[in-house]
């Protein structure tokens, strides 16, 4: 995997990552999606769950995978996480959310 990514949150239903390829000078999680998507999985089990990620413009999209670790594409999510935390009621600030570096 090139890409470098940080995991903000993690329910059952929903995992967020955030891209960190400007920090680390790697490649972005949309140039290397199936192997974040891969790596994601064998962390986490995507079963079930919904894989979201913050882009380098601050959106929040989907990677779209199969359950099983493939990537099968993406689809468009949230402007930012303002509007991806008003859906989801989470109730925390983004630096809440941090959870673990990857």
């Amino acid at each position: 995997m090139k890409a470098k990514y940080l995991v903000l949150y993690k329910t059952d239903e929903i995992i967020l990552i955030k891209d960190e390829c400007s920090i680390y000078n790697t490649m972005s999680i949309t140039n290397d999606a199936e192997n974040v998507v891969d790596d994601v999985h064998k962390r986490f089990n995507l079963v079930g769950k919904i894989l979201y990620y913050v882009d380098t413009d601050g959106r929040v999209d989907i990677l779209v995978h199969d359950g099983n670790g493939s990537f099968m594409g993406f689809k468009f999510g949230f402007i930012d996480m303002e509007e991806f935390n008003k859906v989801h009621s989470l109730g925390v600030s983004y630096w809440d959310w941090v959870y673990e570096s990857i």
